[in-house]
């Protein structure tokens, strides 16, 4: 969590004598489009080539990305990502890559399965040209991009706005499934706007944004929160794809001519992964709690899928 002190935020008005002061003004265009970022990796692999009728393969990334921001206004691949980074102090925003995967392991085999010959003919033609193939992976989700709505802020140029953070904010996918109808990722209920303090008060501004007069009297919604950007880390990966394939070599034709049966089965354990939550916005534009914040609403990846098929090669 990357902690944003409050001399840090700016007010609607604050920003505006910016806007109007030259020096100031080609400070932020100067700064608006930079971003920066950092990535550490450890990559191991091991390969056993083919031995015995056996091959394998593993290679485990262990990494971290940061940045200010993994996207831009040009619609990349992460379209969730923040764009509209706080100008005046690029470092609000630094914190994990949309993209940062922590951990990455991938793990493949092949095993030509040896043919019997203690039963003749039938023990080749029917135990023999069997192959085996497995890949499995394993991978932390990606972090998740949480912010308040620009019209809240009410600031003049609309920036990321984080929420301010309680305790018990995230504690695993475990905690999804204390809610009896609806999966939810982490503790919706521990994210609120800046409350008004002694402290803040003389920058507090939560009127004229159609909030309730108690919400209004209680918030800042002019004042950042200090939420890090993408400290909730999305659901994970686990898959295992598995086949099967059975070599027959019909020598009479060709001495390469093959009639391969393949069984080629997907997802094999039909292991349910959930895909990030589309719904990372805490309130409505009133300032109230959006109820469909941080759902699990679908799922990366498919079901289990087994296909069938019958290949010629010669």
């Amino acid at each position: 969590m990357w902690p944003v002190p409050y001399s840090a935020s700016l007010t609607a008005s604050a920003q505006a004598a910016r806007l109007l002061n030259p020096t100031t003004s080609n400070i932020m265009y100067n700064t608006m489009w930079q971003s920066r970022s950092w990535y550490d990796a450890m990559q191991v692999k091991v390969d056993k080539r083919m031995s015995h009728g056996f091959q394998l393969q593993g290679s485990f990334t262990w990494s971290k990305a940061i940045d200010h921001s993994s996207g831009s206004t040009a619609g990349d691949t992460f379209q969730l990502g923040s764009v509209s980074e706080p100008w005046y102090d690029l470092s609000l925003d630094k914190g994990l890559s949309d993209f940062d995967v922590r951990r990455n392991l991938v793990i493949s085999g092949l095993w030509d399965v040896p043919a019997t010959k203690a039963l003749g003919v039938f023990g080749e033609k029917v135990l023999g040209g069997w192959r085996l193939g497995i890949i499995a992976t394993l991978a932390d989700g990606i972090p998740q991009p949480i912010a308040i709505s620009s019209d809240i802020a009410g600031e003049v140029i609309p920036t990321v706005q984080p929420p301010q953070p309680r305790r018990g904010l995230y504690s695993g996918l475990a905690h999804q499934f204390q809610f009896p109808q609806h999966l939810f990722e982490f503790n919706t209920s521990c994210l609120s706007l800046v409350r008004r303090t002694a402290a803040n008060a003389p920058y507090c501004d939560g009127a004229g944004r159609g909030f309730s007069p108690a919400l209004a009297a209680s918030t800042c919604a002019n004042i950042r929160g200090n939420l890090g950007r993408d400290v909730v880390i999305g659901p994970g990966l686990f898959n295992v794809n598995f086949s099967v394939f059975k070599n027959n070599y019909i020598r009479k034709i060709s001495e390469t001519f093959n009639a391969q049966f393949r069984a080629e089965m997907f997802n094999i354990l039909n292991h349910t992964n959930f895909a990030p939550s589309s719904n990372l916005s805490p309130f409505n534009a009133d300032g109230t709690a959006t109820s469909s914040f941080g759902q699990l609403t679908s799922t990366q990846g498919d079901n289990r899928v087994i296909q069938l098929a019958l290949k010629l090669v010669w």
